[in-house]
C-alpha cells in the first residue's frame, strides 16, 4: 500500500502512554538502580484479552510478565520429513470433486472447474504451448495517469487485440449448480499450454475470462498458462524455516532489485544479501498487477508475467533456501485494482457497477473496490492465495497488507488455515495504527511497526542538525518516543512480534510523485526518501551517512525484528520507485561510501545473530541525556551476557573517555561495535574503547558524535 494514503495516525498505540515501556530484567540478573527515577513495568501479558477461538493459540496462555524470564525460544517447530524435489501430481477424480480452476493429474489427464452463476454457457480454449501467438505487454501504469489512485474503479478495456490463436480447441463445460467444468483426458492440456474461457453471459454477450485460479496468465490478454507444480526440481528439501527470533529482514521489490527486473536476475544476486547476515527475503506483492509496486492486484493467484514463470519462482526460493535465506510474500487481500481487474464482471452479472460476481455488496477503499468477503467463495479465493506461496512456493511466511480492511472473520479463517496446513511458517501483518490486541486477535505472529521511524526522523531531524537541535526540540530528546522505539512497544509480549526499521520501508523510501511532497509527512519534511537524504545531506555527506549506519545499528540492537529496504545496505539516495532513474543502482556498492555502509550492516547483522541476547532480550532504558541526545539501554536474558546500547544522535563527541555512561553496576565492559569505526567510514580521529570499568554505577567511554556503540558485561571473577 502506498504511504500518501495513510494518516499520520500512527502514535496513537504507543505515545499515548503514561509511562516509558522499561521492560523488567529477568529474576536472575542483578538489579541495579538508575540515577533517575525508573517508571514501573507496563507491559503484563494479562492486558492483552484472549483471542478469538478461530486465532487462539501462541498468545492465549502467560504468565505475568513481572515472573518471566527472557529465555531462548524454541526453534521453529521442526516439520515433517523432506518434502520431494518435485511435487507428485494428484491422481484424477471428476471435475466436480477437484478443485477450482485448471488441475493437472499424474497419467496426464485434467479437470477443470470455475464459479460462474450467471453464464449461460462456457468454453475451454485450449493453445499448444509451441504454437501459441503471444500478444505484447503493454507498459505498466503510472501514477500520473489516475490508475493508482483509486478513482477508476471500472477496469478500461484491454488496450489492444490480442492475437489470434489459429491453433485453439475447444472444450465444452457442464453445469453444475454455480459452478461449470470438465473432465480432460489425457492429452488434452499440458503444462505450458496457453487457455481461456469463453462465456456467454446473461443476455447472450460473448465474453473472454481468464481462470481466477490460473497462476500465471499473459499481461496483455485473456489467456493463461498450464501449470503443473512437478515442473519445477527442488535442490534443498532439507530446509526447515529460522525460528522468528533469528529474522533480520531484507525488503526487496524484484521489479527494480536489477535492471533486468525479473526473478531469475534477482536470485543471482541473492548472495550479496546473505553475505550481509540477512537471514528472511520479504518480497513485494509478485501475483500479477497493475501498478508499479505490486498492490494493485488483477489477480490473487497468478504470478506477474514480467518478473518470470512459477518456475522461477520456485527457483528464486530455492537458491534463497541454498544461502541460508528464508523468503516470505507480502499479499494484498482486501481490494482489486482499480485498472486492469481481471475478475471484474466476471461472469457477464452487475448490478450499478458493483463489479460483479467477486465485488457485490463490497464498499471501494481508497486504493479500489474491496472483495465480496461474505461470500464462501470469495474466501476460499483467498485462502488459496495464501496457501499457494507457503505450499507451491515452499515460502517461510506471509506479509498481509493493510489487514484492518479485511474483516476480522475472514482474517481468522486465513490464518487459522495457514496455521493448520503449515506450522511453523511466520505470519505478519500491517495493521495501522500498530495494535498488539488485534495482532493476537487475527492470529499474526507479529506486525510492522511504524511509529518508530517517525519518531527517529522527527528527533534526528532536530538533533542531528546540531548540538542541541532546534526548533520544538531545542530542549533536547524526546526521550518518551525514543524508549519505546528502542524497547518493546506498549502492549506487545515480546521483541519478536515487533518489525521495526529505522531507515525506512518501501512506504518512507518509495515515491510515486516524481520527488514531491506529501501533506501527511509533514511532521519528518514532507518527502519520501532513502535514509541518507532523509537524516539530510544525502549519501556523499558525511553526517547524513553516519547518521544512517547509527540508526541502522540501534535498529539492530533494539527490542524487535530488524529490517531494511533495498539499497539502503550501500547508501543509495533519493527516492525509490520502480522506473528507469529510481531503480537500484548497484554502482553504489562499489565506491568507498557504499563499502563503509555494507561493512556496518553486515557487521551489525552477524553480531546481533552471534548474541542471543539482541534477539530476544529484554530492553531497558537504563540511561537518559536529553540535552545531549544520548540515551543508553540494556538487553538482557538469562544466561546470556549483558549488552548496553549507546546511542547518540548528536553531533557532541566526547573522546578523552570523560562522557559517563550509567550502567548500575557489573564491572568491565568490552566494545563489541562502533557505528564510527574507521571500516564503515568513520573519521579516524574517533578514539575507540577497548575494555572499560565501571565506577560507582558509571562507566566513562570516549564517544564519537553520530554514533551507536555496543558494550557487552565482562564475566567477574569469582
Amino acid at each position: 500500500m502506498t504511504a500518501q494514503a495513510r494518516a499520520l495516525t500512527l502514535h496513537s498505540t504507543s505515545s499515548s502512554i503514561g509511562s516509558p515501556n522499561l521492560l523488567r530484567r529477568p529474576p536472575a540478573c542483578r538489579s541495579i538502580a538508575s540515577n533517575r527515577q525508573r517508571a514501573p513495568c507496563l507491559l503484563r501479558r494479562g492486558q492483552i484479552p484472549a483471542p478469538h477461538s478461530v486465532a487462539a493459540g501462541a498468545a492465549a496462555a502467560a504468565a505475568d510478565v513481572e515472573s518471566a524470564t527472557a529465555v531462548e525460544p524454541a526453534s521453529a517447530a521442526p516439520g515433517p520429513a523432506p518434502r520431494p524435489a518435485r511435487d507428485p501430481l494428484p491422481a484424477a477424480v471428476p471435475w466436480q470433486e477437484a478443485g477450482q480452476g485448471l488441475v493437472l493429474f499424474a497419467g496426464g489427464s485434467a479437470s477443470f472447474r470455475v464459479w460462474a452463476p450467471h453464464a449461460e454457457a462456457i468454453t475451454l480454449q485450449v493453445v499448444p504451448a509451441a504454437r501459441f501467438a503471444p500478444t505484447p505487454s503493454p507498459p505498466l501504469p503510472t501514477a500520473e495517469d489516475g490508475s493508482l489512485s483509486g478513482q477508476r474503479t471500472v477496469p478500461p478495456p484491454l488496450e489492444q487485440p490480442e492475437a489470434a490463436q489459429a491453433a485453439a480447441r475447444e472444450h465444452a463445460l457442464t453445469r453444475h449448480g454455480d459452478d461449470w467444468g470438465a473432465s480432460l483426458p489425457a492429452g488434452t492440456v499440458s503444462h505450458g499450454d496457453a487457455y481461456r474461457l469463453v462465456l456467454t453471459g446473461p443476455g447472450g454477450s460473448r465474453l473472454l475470462r481468464r481462470d481466477p485460479w490460473a497462476r500465471s496468465a499473459e499481461a496483455a490478454s485473456t489467456w493463461c498458462f498450464a501449470h503443473s507444480p512437478a515442473a519445477y526440481t527442488w535442490q534443498h528439501t532439507e530446509w526447515q524455516p529460522l525460528s522468528h527470533d533469528k529474522a533480520v529482514i531484507y525488503e526487496m521489490h524484484v521489479g527494480s532489485f536489477t535492471q533486468e527486473g525479473t526473478l531469475a536476475a534477482a536470485a543471482a544476486r541473492l548472495p550479496h544479501v546473505a553475505a550481509l547476515g540477512f537471514t528472511m527475503l520479504e518480497l513485494m506483492p509478485c501475483q500479477e498487477h497493475s501498478d508499479p509496486w505490486g498492490y494493485s492486484p488483477r489477480q490473487l493467484l497468478a504470478l506477474q508475467r514480467s518478473l518470470g514463470s512459477p518456475e522461477d519462482m520456485a527457483s528464486f526460493v530455492d537458491t534463497a533456501h541454498g544461502l541460508g535465506l528464508g523468503v516470505m510474500m507480502d499479499v494484498v487481500l482486501h481490494h482489486g485494482a482499480p485498472a486492469g481487474n481481471m475478475l471484474w464482471d466476471f461472469d457477464g452479472w452487475e448490478e450499478a457497477a458493483n463489479g460483479g460476481l467477486y465485488h457485490e455488496g463490497a464498499p471501494d477503499c481508497p486504493w479500489g473496490r474491496q472483495w465480496a468477503f461474505w461470500k464462501a467463495e470469495v474466501r476460499r479465493m483467498l485462502v488459496g492465495a495464501a496457501a499457494m506461496w507457503l505450499g507451491e512456493y515452499r515460502m517461510d511466511g506471509l506479509r498481509f497488507d493493510s489487514i484492518k480492511d479485511v474483516p476480522m472473520e475472514t482474517v481468522q479463517e486465513i490464518t487459522w488455515s495457514m496455521r493448520d496446513r503449515f506450522p511453523g511458517r511466520w505470519l505478519s501483518a500491517e495493521i495501522t495504527p500498530e495494535d498488539p490486541q488485534l495482532m493476537a486477535a487475527y492470529g499474526f505472529d507479529a506486525i510492522w511497526v511504524h511509529s518508530g521511524y517517525f519518531d527517529i526522523v522527527q528527533q534526528h531531524r532536530a538533533l542531528g542538525r546540531g548540538h542541541h537541535g532546534g526548533g520544538d526540540w531545542a530542549g533536547g530528546w524526546d526521550l518518551a518516543r525514543l524508549r519505546t522505539a528502542m524497547g518493546v512497544h506498549y502492549g506487545f509480549q515480546s521483541p519478536v512480534q515487533c518489525i521495526k526499521y529505522m531507515t525506512g520501508s518501501h512506504d518512507q523510501v518509495g515515491c510515486q510523485r516524481n520527488g514531491g511532497f506529501y501533506q501527511d509527512y509533514n511532521p519528518i519534511g514532507g518527502h519520501h526518501r532513502y535514509a541518507v537524504d532523509q537524516f539530510c545531506g544525502g549519501r556523499t555527506d558525511q553526517h547524513a551517512a553516519a547518521s544512517a549506519r547509527l540508526w541502522y545499528a540501534a535498529n539492530v540492537a533494539a527490542a524487535g525484528l530488524p529490517m531494511l529496504f533495498m539499497g539502503t545496505e550501500f547508501a543509495q539516495n533519493g527516492w525509490w520507485n520502480n522506473d528507469e532513474w529510481h531503480r537500484l543502482r548497484w554502482e553504489n556498492a562499489e565506491d568507498d561510501i557504499g563499502r563503509g555502509m555494507m561493512a556496518a550492516v553486515g557487521d551489525a547483522n552477524r553480531l546481533r545473530q552471534s548474541r542471543p541476547v539482541l534477539r530476544y532480550g529484554w530492553s531497558n532504558c537504563i540511561h537518559e541525556d536529553r540535552q545531549n541526545g544520548v540515551m543508553g539501554y540494556e538487553r538482557v536474558a538469562e544466561g546470556q551476557p549483558r549488552v548496553v546500547v549507546v546511542v547518540n544522535a548528536a553531533r557532541k563527541s566526547w573522546q578523552g573517555g570523560d562522557y559517563g555512561l550509567w550502567v548500575g553496576g557489573g564491572g568491565s565492559f568490552k566494545q563489541i561495535y562502533c557505528s564510527q569505526d574507521t571500516a564503515y567510514g568513520g573519521a579516524a580521529t574517533w578514539v575507540s574503547n577497548d575494555v572499560v570499568g565501571e565506577y560507582d554505577g558509571r562507566i566513562y567511554i570516549n564517544l564519537p558524535a553520530s554514533c551507536t556503540l555496543m558494550l557487552v558485561q565482562q564475566p567477574q571473577d569469582g
